[in-house]
């Protein structure tokens, strides 16, 4: 799908895991947390938003990455997100309990603020191998992300009590998913393009959509079939640009950005003669053989498919 599909989408997860979050929220504090401080119902309010949004949002980026969901990487998105709202809840009471009764407004503020950079880095981890900037990045997205949810939260609040708080949730995940989303899309530098593929599997999971990846200066992607659960890193993502074509290599091909231009090579255990000979890697009709730069608009060709490579202005 295309960048603002998976926008779309992600803000969507937030949503979903904003409104879980609530009604589980709600039961606590019906049940284990009756009569228990505000401070505490915040606390969990801000675990279980970071557990669902883990969870969410790994399961839908690796399922509409084209890759197999793993419930492995997305219990281990959901801990992650749990600490991470742990992490938040826990920066959030010294601000409850010093600014509540005077600052509501404010309070509200920074205190989503906090949990949604919290969850913002988590989300930003998965990215680490490929661009370390990629954490800064999410965690700024998370924190801009919760300050939206958290105002709108409070602005909505004094209204219809019960309806409000549900739809607060709602705007905090959302707004949370869409920032840390948005961050690499604004900042991105350049694009590859699903163009089509004559594997029936790549074509069928990207053609319709138009698959998109986005690029950064300072960004080491690699190129393959290499499918998630055969991927050795407990969270991270191993093989950024996935192609599910029986003709790509599962590490075929390593994309990176350096002073201001984007190379293309051959991954190192393909740059000998069988890989040159068995595997295809060209860019505008010619084979790769050493790191090639890529320019505006050149086609690319991975195994069988063909991919685009735009830049920002163009994207």
């Amino acid at each position: 799908m295309s960048l603002y599909q998976t926008l779309y989408y992600m803000s969507l997860a937030g949503g979903v895991a904003g409104l879980l979050s609530w009604g589980l929220t709600a039961l606590l504090s019906a049940t284990l947390l009756a009569n228990r401080s505000s401070s505490l119902s915040d606390l969990s309010a801000a675990v279980l938003l970071g557990l669902m949004i883990g969870l969410l949002t790994v399961a839908f980026s690796d399922k509409w990455s084209g890759n197999r969901v793993v419930p492995r990487y997305v219990l281990a998105g959901g801990g992650i997100g749990l600490l991470a709202g742990l992490l938040g809840g826990l920066a959030m009471i010294p601000i409850t309990s010093n600014l509540a009764e005077v600052q509501p407004f404010l309070t509200r503020l920074l205190s989503w603020m906090l949990v949604g950079s919290f969850i913002g880095l988590g989300l930003g981890l998965r990215w680490v191998m490929a661009n370390k900037m990629r954490v800064v990045h999410a965690c700024l997205g998370g924190l801009i992300g919760g300050a939206a949810g958290g105002a709108l939260f409070h602005v909505l609040g004094s209204r219809i009590p019960d309806l409000t708080q549900a739809l607060g949730f709602v705007l905090i995940g959302v707004g949370i998913c869409f920032g840390v989303t948005l961050a690499p899309i604004l900042l991105r530098d350049g694009i590859l393009k699903f163009v089509s593929s004559g594997d029936g599997r790549a074509q069928a999971k990207f053609g319709r959509s138009g698959k998109e990846w986005e690029l950064q200066q300072g960004d080491t992607y690699l190129v393959g079939s290499e499918s998630r659960d055969l991927n050795k890193t407990a969270y991270a993502v191993g093989v950024q640009v996935f192609i599910p074509d029986a003709a790509i290599a599962a590490r075929h091909a390593m994309i990176f950005g350096k002073d201001g231009r984007f190379y293309i090579a051959r991954h190192p255990d393909l740059n000998n003669p069988a890989g040159l000979a068995r595997y295809v890697l060209r860019v505008r009709g010619r084979t790769v053989t050493a790191s090639q730069e890529l320019k505006a608009g050149d086609d690319i060709l991975v195994g069988r498919t063909a991919i685009k490579f735009l830049t920002k202005k163009e994207g």
